[in-house]
């Protein structure tokens, strides 16, 4: 039974290992979603969904230059089944992190085999700090992690392709394609991603003319491919007039090259080796790289010694580095460039790391093709390892898909390689012997293992920085509000905290009756209104304040006073009366409030500008009316009546909560 259970874990001592690692990441990051909750654009994406219907205009929007369906689709569905449903959404986030996970082992295994070495490629993608805000942040992990999972299964999908020749997996890779365009805009990018992996590593030749072998040899699966792509174009351009953002100039050269070297130097590079170490924010949520000025050029240093060690040892592995260039360039850089760049600053957009939780799928594959031998690859060193036998692969690269079939290649468990030589067809070039694979093994471990400390340190600095505490507090004391509220409960409108809405970025959309308000939809009819500005009589008036409860709204502003001596208020006729403030006011759109009894008629009021007209009842009661204007008195006068009006109070300013008044619910719902 012992040797049994000792062959048992030799078989399968690499799955379990991989397991192991994707579920440590996994609870890592269940643990970081639990400090986590919706911020900003989320509250607009699930607001939007709830009020509209399941259409092609829905999903086809094109937001801020980002057409996102399938996030639009899944964001649907959650605003129904339970809106702001943190608990809900943290499953669905950690869902497409799973898939994406074993996506990109079944991937490495396809590439390169079932070796020890690619839990290396795979821990640097489990790990990176880059993929924090992929994770953390709903509107950012539903663009990021399906297209993440599209990536690993089109190169899986058309890895097979390329070697069985069977146009099934081309047909499924371009199944995978549309994923990722559906995803976002960068799955576009893909594509192009797959002719250079085809070219760099599975033809033969230099590389411009080994593009042209692969665009012939694989032309039917460049032709669907293309097809798509296309497609998405079309779609894409089509939409892209109605974008909240359009494209714009994105200033000088210089402007473009700083954000391009803070986005390399500050971001991409210390993220790749475990960074950034540490975080600052700028608004609210959004976390930036800051990593330390020394500990940030030393990662240059090490980044570039990992590049030119793999140049030396792998002979292709600089066209690793090219593709991984590449896809940041294409992918991450040129969209901010066009969208972004022309209206905020180059070093306030190189900093942020959500531009490039993409990147990670990305390094983990380039990093593998840095080092490692895709299968059937012939002659992939320059120098051969420490006491490795001769390579055993069969010395032939992919071959056409018509006889790709019986061609398949073994998984190469040696690492012996050969570097073409004028005088002689292959020269072995070996290193010092075991104590030189001792040294390149502990290497190996140290680096791996200063990488996972970076990246747990700037998981906990990354948490510290991001606490929604505030956030989830103020989301469920609001719902708790809605659903204690009086039925006929109307409630004045007005922006929602800058930790849910920055209301600089989004003014109305976050105001309460967009976001709040989406929570009361469902209720019985006439359970609770909103509105921007009363206007006419209103008793009960009420408002949320700071922390999502609902208090009587209190009109703070100038007031006139008490009527002059010995009257008891200021008698309005159609003649008008004119009632000063003890205050004045800067032009603004205010509210006035006015006391009065009599009988009923139109009351038509000014304050410094136009004349507004509001019906009254006959009683006492507090009309409210909204008042455009600047000053220190209020024209009051009555429209077509002969009974004059007794007006005891006037004030005009702007409704706040009312600290003294009940509140709704009592105390804040812990968050």
């Amino acid at each position: 039974m012992p040797r049994d259970a000792a062959e048992w874990l030799r078989v399968n001592g690499i799955t379990i290992a991989a397991v192991t690692l994707i579920a440590v990441e996994l609870w890592w990051s269940a643990g970081l979603l639990g400090h986590s909750y919706f911020r900003q654009d989320d509250y607009y994406t699930f607001d939007r969904a709830l009020a509209s219907g399941f259409s092609l205009k829905y999903l086809l929007l094109v937001d801020a230059g980002h057409m996102a369906p399938l996030g639009f689709a899944i964001a649907w569905v959650l605003a129904r089944v339970s809106l702001y449903d943190w608990a809900l959404t943290s499953v669905v986030v950690l869902g497409f992190l799973a898939a994406a996970c074993f996506a990109l082992l079944r991937v490495l295994r396809t590439l390169f085999g079932n070796r020890p070495a690619i839990l290396i490629p795979l821990a640097v993608y489990l790990f990176s700090p880059l993929s924090l805000a992929g994770v953390a942040w709903w509107s950012v992990a539903i663009e990021t992690l399906p297209l993440e999972l599209a990536i690993f299964m089109a190169v899986d999908a058309h890895v097979r392709y390329l070697r069985g020749g069977q146009l099934r997996h081309a047909v499924i890779a371009a199944g995978w394609l549309l994923l990722g365009m559906a995803t976002m805009e960068k799955g576009a990018v893909v594509p192009l991603l797959l002719l250079a992996l085809t070219s760099a590593f599975f033809v033969e030749g230099r590389w411009a003319a080994a593009v042209r072998t692969a665009l012939r040899r694989y032309w039917r699966a460049w032709t669907l491919y293309g097809a798509l792509l296309a497609g998405y174009c079309v779609v894409f351009f089509i939409r892209l007039p109605g974008s909240t953002t359009q494209p714009s100039n994105p200033g000088p050269i210089s402007h473009i090259l700083d954000f391009a070297s803070t986005l390399l130097g500050s971001t991409a590079l210390p993220g790749a080796l475990g960074g950034p170490w540490q975080w600052s924010v700028v608004g609210y949520g959004y976390a930036q790289a800051s990593p330390p000025a020394l500990v940030e050029q030393a990662s240059w240093v090490i980044a570039a010694i990992v590049v030119v060690v793999s140049c030396i040892y792998r002979l292709h592995a600089w066209r690793a580095w090219v593709i991984l260039l590449g896809w940041v360039v294409a992918a991450d850089m040129v969209p901010v460039v066009i969208g972004r760049l022309g209206t905020q600053t180059a070093a306030l957009l190189g900093v942020q790391a959500r531009y490039l939780a993409d990147m990670t799928p990305l390094l983990a594959l380039c990093l593998g093709l840095a080092f490692l031998p895709v299968l059937g690859e012939h002659s992939p060193y320059r120098l051969r390892l420490p006491g490795a036998q001769p390579d055993q692969v069969p010395p032939a690269a992919v071959p056409p898909p018509a006889e790709a079939a019986a061609a398949v290649a073994q998984p190469a468990e040696a690492s012996a390689v050969t570097v073409p030589g004028p005088a002689v067809s292959a020269a072995t070039i070996p290193l010092t012997g075991r104590a030189a694979a001792r040294s390149l093994r502990v290497v190996t471990l140290v680096l791996l293992g200063a990488f996972l400390a970076g990246s747990f340190w700037s998981l906990r600095g990354f948490e510290d920085v991001t606490r929604t505490t505030s956030a989830r507090s103020y989301i469920a004391t609001a719902r708790v509000a809605v659903a204690d509220a009086p039925h006929g409960t109307v409630i004045v409108d007005g922006p929602t905290p800058a930790m849910i809405m920055d209301p600089a970025l989004f003014w109305n959309q976050g105001y309460t009756s967009q976001v709040i308000g989406a929570l009361a939809r469902g209720e019985p009819a006439g359970h609770l209104s909103w509105t921007a500005s009363p206007r006419g009589v209103a008793s009960g008036l009420m408002i949320f304040d700071s922390r999502g409860r609902l208090r009587p709204a209190a009109l703070n502003g100038p007031s006139s006073g008490p009527p002059p001596r010995n009257r008891q208020c200021w008698t309005v006729t159609a003649a008008g009366t004119r009632i000063p403030l003890r205050g004045s006011l800067y032009r603004w759109p205010w509210t006035a409030r006015l006391t009065y009894s009599g009988p009923a008629t139109v009351l038509a009021v000014r304050f410094g500008g136009n004349w507004r007209e509001v019906t009254l009842p006959a009683g006492r009661h507090i009309v409210y009316v909204p008042a455009v204007g600047s000053g220190n008195s209020v024209s009051i006068s009555l429209v077509n009546s002969v009974t004059p009006l007794c007006v005891t109070g006037v004030t005009v300013g702007s409704l706040h909560p009312q600290q003294a008044g009940r509140a709704i619910p009592a105390a804040p719902v812990p968050g």
